[in-house]
């Protein structure tokens, strides 16, 4: 059996809950699940391959799957951050709309959610699988560590983590097997402000603009400061019926999503079946805190989940095509670079 224990420190505000959506709290199966997400995106370790990554995880986490389940032999448990949980609503500063970071919270207006402002905690770790695994569970936990989120809009930058004490991250990425085909990791020039930065960044992008009061890049929007400007105003008019034959992007950015124009509701679906099918965003914005302390604003590519093929996605109800072409154009954004080493 071998354990460890990391200290780790929230570098943006965690909406993270059980029950109680008002009160937060950092709870060891959301951890868990990270870790499994990210074995299961990174394609399993090299040092177990060419074993299936479905075995690898059972093997690692567990399976209830067949007759012969069996139990997890990783075990992970945290201690809560010091500091108290807080409500934010509509109310809050940072939700309005005219703020950068009132894009990335829209979802949390008419809602109250508890949040952990910052904030350290310990995550302690229990391996009862085969020792030579250790290294590997350690990379593992590093990955998360490094690149990794908790709770409610964890994909647009909140309840970001670090390390306190600074994990090696190549070293950790290059124990998968997958690591350079399944994700590619680009940064905005290190920030102070790395919420404001990101939000700016996508909104640039998935906004094509009608309040003169909302701001991108600290500029009224317009289409000059906006490279998304024409794939976004495609997808807004596709919803008033105006762009019925043209190709949607949005979809390539996650689903479901309702759409609201004139006062009447467009859903966007995976299924055929209206209020079916989900598809997480496969454009994860999240502050990295470097060895050096300097905070990147992250934008990270999983090409793992991006939309594959030629399927549709459906808007209420009729087949639309989907182009990856707006999620190239942000893979392929100038303005990103490589994460320094």
């Amino acid at each position: 059996m071998k354990t460890a224990t990391f200290s780790l420190e929230l570098i943006t505000p965690c909406f993270c809950a059980g029950a109680d959506q008002a009160k937060a709290e950092i709870r060891a199966p959301a951890i868990r699940g990270q870790l499994r997400w990210w074995f299961r995106t990174l394609g399993g370790f090299k040092s177990l391959a060419p074993l299936p990554v479905k075995q690898q995880e059972a093997r690692l986490f567990g399976s209830a799957a067949g007759d012969d389940g069996t139990a997890s032999a990783l075990i992970v448990r945290v201690t809560q951050p010091s500091l108290p949980s807080v409500e934010k609503s509509n109310l809050s500063p940072e939700v309005d709309i005219r703020s950068a970071t009132g894009y990335f919270l829209f979802p949390l207006r008419n809602k109250i959610r508890g949040a952990l402002e910052s904030g350290r905690f310990e995550l302690s770790v229990l391996w009862r699988g085969s020792a030579d695994l250790w290294p590997d569970i350690r990379h593992l936990i590093t990955v998360f560590s490094n690149l990794g989120s908790i709770g409610f809009r964890s994909r647009r930058g909140y309840g970001a983590i670090a390390p306190t004490s600074p994990l090696e991250l190549n070293p950790a990425l290059a124990a998968f097997s997958l690591t350079g085909k399944a994700i590619v990791i680009r940064t905005l020039p290190s920030s102070s402000s790395p919420l404001p930065a990101l939000s700016n960044w996508f909104k640039g992008w998935r906004s094509h603009g009608r309040s003169g009061a909302d701001l991108v890049n600290g500029k009224p929007r317009d289409p000059a400061n906006m490279p998304g400007f024409n794939y976004a105003k495609a997808d807004h008019d596709a919803g008033y019926g105006i762009n019925n034959n043209g190709p949607t992007y949005r979809a390539a950015l996650g689903l479901p999503i309702i759409q609201r124009c004139g006062g009447t509701s467009n859903n966007w679906e995976v299924s055929p079946r209206r209020g079916e099918g989900r598809f997480a965003s496969p454009i994860i914005l999240r502050p990295h805190r470097a060895p050096n302390g300097k905070i990147f604003p992250l934008v990270i590519f999983v090409n793992a989940h991006a939309w594959l093929g030629t399927d549709p996605v459906y808007l209420n109800g009729r087949p639309r095509t989907v182009s990856l072409d707006l999620y190239e154009a942000m893979l392929n954004d100038p303005r990103l670079q490589s994460l320094p080493t």
